[in-house]
């Protein structure tokens, strides 16, 4: 591959990937889900391959993104749409503290330390787990 081909799929595929990427949603880090985080790497990897991979043609590195984005906007919708698939793809909520106390099993389903719950508190505004309902 020369220099202006590779040149051309870095400007396709990052042009490709701005325009996708503002039509799938915003979403701040802090918000994103588990299901958010893997399309949003996915995505990333097969723009990566568009950009650098000669053995990919364009076509079929536009047709995988293009497939990719309408494949994680319809997954969104039907998650807006159906409590169903919004328990499957994003799993059930955990309620890790109740009326101030913490439920240790729950914080070790959820993978958190009593440290991280606090930091995720203070983000909130809530300093004392007494506050807590």
């Amino acid at each position: 591959m020369d220099v202006i081909e590779l040149l051309f799929r870095l400007a396709l595929a990052f042009t490709v990937l701005l325009v996708l990427t503002r039509i799938m949603g915003r979403k701040e880090i802090s918000q994103l889900t588990f299901f958010n985080f893997v399309s949003a790497i996915s995505i990333g990897t097969i723009g990566g391959s568009l950009a650098i991979d000669a053995s990919l043609s364009v076509r079929n590195g536009l047709i995988a993104l293009v497939s990719w984005a309408v494949f994680t906007v319809f997954l969104g919708y039907l998650d807006i749409k159906s409590k169903d698939v919004r328990l499957a793809i994003d799993g059930q909520p955990l309620i890790v503290v109740k009326q101030g106390k913490v439920l240790e099993g729950e914080l070790r389903k959820a993978r958190l330390d009593l440290d991280s719950l606090h930091v995720l508190l203070r983000k909130k505004n809530v300093f004392s787990l007494n506050e807590v309902n």
